[in-house]
């Protein structure tokens, strides 16, 4: 008789853990694209793309940023006006070592994204930099030559800065060091994942 009291409990005990389970919120998944973001945002400057460089120089150029809320980052992506392969790099700023990259094969004037073979978990307590290295990209200039208000934020993605340096290809990633706040360049991205 005991033996069955505890199977019956132990039945009802696992649907009531079952009921409970199911009845749980499922989690959604929010995606980004930070950058695409900010270079299509006409609030941030009084005039849309206005220059594009085609076989210009070689510069590894794009921006520095922390984020609001922990996450991964699933691809990198580029956007030229020219087409072509692009490397893109993902770096942790604790120690400017890279965390992800990829090379894009861009069509001109379409954003290219990349799935990164294992996602890239980030942290709020870090700071990141995504880079590209190009001879073509777009560039963003504020007609009326006033600087970009850093940080900006763009969803779960603050910008702290934009920064670039001379490179060429067949050549590791460098770490830029130069930066400028009147104008931004090279549209590189990426898909940014948080849970709600």
């Amino acid at each position: 008789m005991k033996t069955i009291k505890l199977t019956t409990l132990s039945v009802i005990l696992l649907l009531a853990i079952t009921l409970i389970s199911s009845c749980k919120k499922d989690k959604t998944i929010v995606t980004e694209n930070p950058f695409t973001t900010l270079f299509n945002d006409d609030v941030l400057s009084d005039s849309t793309l206005n220059y594009d460089f085609i076989n210009y120089g070689v510069f590894e150029f794009g921006f520095e940023f922390s984020v609001t809320k922990n996450g991964k980052v699933t691809q990198l992506g580029v956007k030229s006006p020219d087409a072509g392969d692009i490397r893109a790099t993902l770096w942790d700023l604790t120690d400017t070592s890279i965390i992800a990259q990829t090379t894009v094969t861009v069509v001109a004037n379409t954003m290219k994204f990349n799935n990164l073979a294992t996602a890239v978990e980030l942290s709020t307590s870090k700071k990141y930099a995504i880079t590209m290295l190009s001879n073509d990209w777009f560039r963003k200039k504020r007609t009326s030559s006033a600087d970009y208000p850093y940080p900006i934020t763009k969803g779960n993605v603050k910008i702290q800065k934009y920064a670039w340096v001379g490179s060429s290809f067949g050549t590791d990633a460098v770490y830029p060091t130069m930066y400028e706040t009147d104008y931004l360049a090279g549209i590189v991205d990426f898909t940014y994942e948080t849970e709600e």
